[in-house]
């Protein structure tokens, strides 16, 4: 780090410099200059490291004999996107580096020239220089910390497109064999269970051929949403496997929900229909279930749900499978009347949060798995800004994405009502569950959306509590809504947390309107 002279100027200089606002290069500008000589440093160790290929051990030996040869591309170009920034990061800081040796001389030529100026003309234009320099380290130290913005933003996309399938939107293969490993070492390390579903469209190469690729990537497109919005309220992370293939991956979740997920699938993909100019095709899918059994490996594991899964294929396809240490068993259909019930009257977002609050209520009380929740209240937007309802729609759309960015997989988030959102956080407790709804908050805080007429921002107001034994879902929704109230009565933008058990009795009365802002 280059050595930065200071200039002092005693208090019996005239009145005119003495008053004179003078920003000097302080100790706060030396150390972020030096962090940004780090992050340049740490950025290059870090997607070196992020950029290397796994070795052998590190994945099932099932995955890869499997895996897609697109992966290799895929590897390729995240491997050369990676080089492009850690070229970028370290040009911005060798670039500062010569930027802050410059000020320095700067500084320095203007310390000489004190000692040989006199009068207060002549004083007056040194600091004027010192201040022009200041003035342009400083623009330069905008520039570089905008940089680094973007090349974060550039990282923070890139990833994203390398864990996601191009057509379908879900996970792709690489987070599958992640979560595979993520769910067996939380089985040796913490006893929890796991449980995988395989999905595999019946005759589809048949159906590719006799309608043509569009409609059978439409085909993909539409299986892939219905598998995505059957599992994701309990708590399953849907993923293309490769081709014509999908795979579910359920942590914290026993063999029994896993049957009733399948059986979900299996009822609704029977249902699902694919337009084809004036005519609708109908699609149906073979399933393989299993549960992460103590003594099983990944590979195991795996196994034992592709057998399930061909055992469904033989059986005559359109129907699930499972698989247990001993052979695989069918899976009736029809199991679940309750809930096909509920589908025919189409329930709402929050109905189908609130039933998944119930089941992870269940896991709660029986295992005593924690359970975070928090509510997320969008306050009231100022009103110098006109805003339209399209404008409206354009803010939560905003907010439930920047929420959902910040959840893992497992995690549920969905919009209650007007202006409002949940976000269900299995395994979490509240304390963590805070912490999340304070990241949100912040995040939330910084995002701007244009409309006609103006730049808008909003702020929220989060509710935060945990799951109590004697629970229930709407004694749950409702405590985190009571948090969310009193935060607004504070004044809004703030993070409220149910601690305080005495609060249960008043919080557990469901709400006849939800707490939103108007």
């Amino acid at each position: 780090m280059v050595a930065i002279r200071t200039i002092s100027i005693t208090a019996s200089m005239p009145p005119l410099i003495a008053n004179l606002e003078m920003p000097e290069f302080t100790l706060f500008h030396a150390i972020q200059c030096g962090l940004f000589f780090g992050i340049g440093f740490l950025a290059s160790t870090w997607l070196n490291l992020s950029g290397g290929q796994k070795s052998d051990e590190d994945i099932p030996e099932t995955t890869l004999a499997d895996e897609p040869s697109k992966t290799s591309e895929q590897d390729a170009d995240l491997a050369e996107m990676l080089h492009s920034v850690v070229e970028n990061v370290q040009s911005l800081a060798d670039g500062m580096r010569t930027d802050v040796h410059k000020h320095s001389q700067s500084v320095e030529r203007i310390n000489n020239d004190l000692s040989e100026i006199s009068g207060v003309e002549g004083v007056a234009r040194v600091i004027a220089h010192l201040i022009e320099a200041n003035r342009h380290l400083d623009t330069r130290l905008n520039v570089a910390e905008n940089r680094l913005l973007e090349q974060s933003h550039q990282l923070r996309s890139h990833r994203v497109e390398a864990r996601t399938d191009a057509l379908t939107g879900l996970p792709n293969r690489r987070v599958f064999d992640e979560g595979l490993q993520r769910l067996f070492d939380n089985r040796q390390r913490l006893q929890e269970p796991g449980s995988l579903i395989m999905i595999d469209i019946d005759h589809f190469k048949e159906f590719n051929d006799r309608y043509g690729h569009p409609v059978g990537d439409a085909c993909l497109q539409a299986v892939g949403e219905v598998i995505r919005q059957t599992v994701q309220p309990l708590g399953g992370i849907a993923v293309r496997y490769g081709g014509e293939e999908f795979a579910v991956l359920f942590p914290q979740t026993e063999i029994f929900d896993a049957k009733v997920a399948a059986q979900r699938i299996n009822y609704k993909i029977e249902k699902l229909q694919v337009k084809l100019e004036q005519t609708k095709l109908a699609v149906t899918v073979s399933l393989g279930v299993a549960e992460l059994f103590r003594d099983d490996t990944p590979k195991d594991w795996l196994g034992r749900a592709d057998r399930a899964l061909y055992d469904a294929k033989r059986r005559g396809r359109n129907r699930a499978c499972w698989h247990d240490c001993h052979g695989c068993h069918e899976i009736p259909k029809g199991a679940d009347p309750a809930w096909e019930a509920e589908e025919a009257g189409a329930s709402s977002p929050r109905q189908e949060f609130l039933r998944d609050v119930d089941r992870r209520l269940a896991m709660f009380q029986r295992k005593q798995q924690p359970l975070g929740m928090f509510v997320v209240n969008i306050d009231p937007i100022d009103q110098r800004v006109a805003i339209t309802q399209g404008d409206f729609k354009q803010i939560e759309s905003g907010v439930h994405l920047a929420i959902k960015g910040l959840l893992r997989d497992m995690d549920h988030v969905c919009k209650l009502s007007k202006m409002q959102f949940g976000a269900l956080l299995p395994g979490t407790d509240g304390t963590a569950a805070a912490l999340v709804a304070e990241r949100a908050r912040k995040t939330i805080g910084q995002l701007q959306f244009e409309t006609p007429n103006g730049v808008v921002q909003v702020t929220v107001t989060c509710g935060v509590t945990e799951a109590r034994e004697g629970d229930n879902s709407k004694g749950l929704v409702s405590r985190a809504e009571l948090c969310v109230k009193q935060g607004t009565e504070q004044g809004g933008n703030v993070i409220v947390r149910s601690q305080d058990k005495c609060d249960q009795a008043t919080a557990e009365q469901e709400s006849t309107t939800p707490v939103i802002a108007s």
